[in-house]
């Protein structure tokens, strides 16, 4: 990352502010791959990258506050040009920091399993028949971080699941969600543990154990989901027309996630295992069984091993086999590069 320093003293001067400063860092990364999805899919080339603008400023008080925003072509869309971020700042004082705007709770705490990129993770071609996750896990909120001695707390409250930067509290149209996870080291253990709660009715809770072994770290982690299957789908309507020139409006429900049809709970269980075989190689594995209140299951089985260049520039070999219960099982690889700048 390069990082700039602006003065920019004139510009506050405008604004009755002529001491302030400001710190304005400027990275970014890209991505290149060959992708052989699941299926009799073709085979794929991919590009995307991305750049970042962190902003930061310090009080007099010694508060800091932070922003950003982000250009991409994002690697999941072809030309999928688009202006990220700006839609939170961030204040940190004192041990703790608060987040307002566009927040994300963690509605699969515990979850764990998967060690493989966006390349094979969202242009594999893979689709299971489980559902899981809230329909809505962010929105316009609060989040709330800091440490308890060797500990961290993570609060995050979502107050309107239906905007990002303006709009309501507890709007009646919306839905508001909170979740909250500590992270406990205990000796040789790092002990992580959640709970996320929905307007929805909607709830989850889960644990993550993380400890280092045979010169790597095993993380082994549980989540249990309850989800509604309301909450899944859309309203849709309409009209029909008769000769007499009336009109009736009919309203059907359309599944948004076919993953789901029956109220219940998905349980997730899964490890991964992290391993560096020298200073500049990586390889992870990482498995995963997942089954929902349908009685659909699967068994994932993720693979990867990247190598560092120098220079922020990376090769990687990323594979995902997925087996039981899915629209598009079987096994999807991507070849290709990172690089960060």
């Amino acid at each position: 990352m390069k990082k700039l320093t602006l003065a920019i003293s004139a510009i506050a001067a405008a604004f009755g502010a002529a001491s302030a400063q400001a710190d304005v860092s400027v990275s970014g990364s890209g991505s290149a791959a060959y992708i052989a999805p699941a299926g009799s899919g073709d085979s794929k080339l991919n590009v995307g990258q991305f750049v970042s603008f962190g902003l930061s400023t310090t009080t007099a008080s010694g508060m800091t506050i932070t922003g950003g925003m982000g250009l991409s072509n994002t690697i999941t869309t072809n030309a999928g040009q688009g202006v990220s971020g700006g839609q939170t700042l961030s204040f940190a004082t004192g041990g703790a920091t608060i987040t307002i705007g566009d927040v994300t709770g963690n509605d699969t705490p515990g979850s764990v399993g998967g060690v493989v990129g966006g390349q094979v993770g969202d242009n594999g071609g893979l689709n299971s028949n489980v559902g899981s996750g809230f329909v809505d896990d962010d929105g316009l909120g609060i989040a709330f971080s800091t440490a308890v001695g060797s500990s961290t707390l993570n609060l995050t409250y979502v107050a309107n699941d239906d905007t990002d930067t303006l709009g309501a509290i507890n709007a009646a149209s919306s839905n508001a969600m909170t979740a909250a996870s500590m992270t406990v080291p205990m000796g040789a253990y790092t002990i992580s543990a959640g709970l996320a709660d929905s307007d929805t009715g909607e709830s989850s809770s889960g644990a993550s154990v993380s400890t280092a072994i045979g010169g790597g770290t095993l993380v082994v982690g549980y989540s249990q989901q309850t989800l509604k299957t309301a909450e899944k789908s859309t309203a849709a309507s309409y009209a029909l027309s008769s000769t007499n020139g009336s009109s009736t409006t009919y309203t059907t429900t359309a599944a948004t996630n076919g993953d789901l049809d029956v109220d219940g709970d998905t349980t997730v269980m899964g490890a991964t295992y992290t391993m560096s075989l020298d200073a500049d190689t990586t390889i992870a594995v990482g498995i995963q069984n997942k089954k929902d209140a349908d009685s659909d299951s699967h068994s994932q089985f993720d693979a990867s091993v990247s190598r560092a260049l120098g220079g922020g520039a990376s090769v990687f070999l990323d594979i995902r086999n997925l087996s039981g219960d899915a629209s598009q099982d079987g096994s999807a690889v991507a070849v290709g590069t990172s690089v960060s700048f």
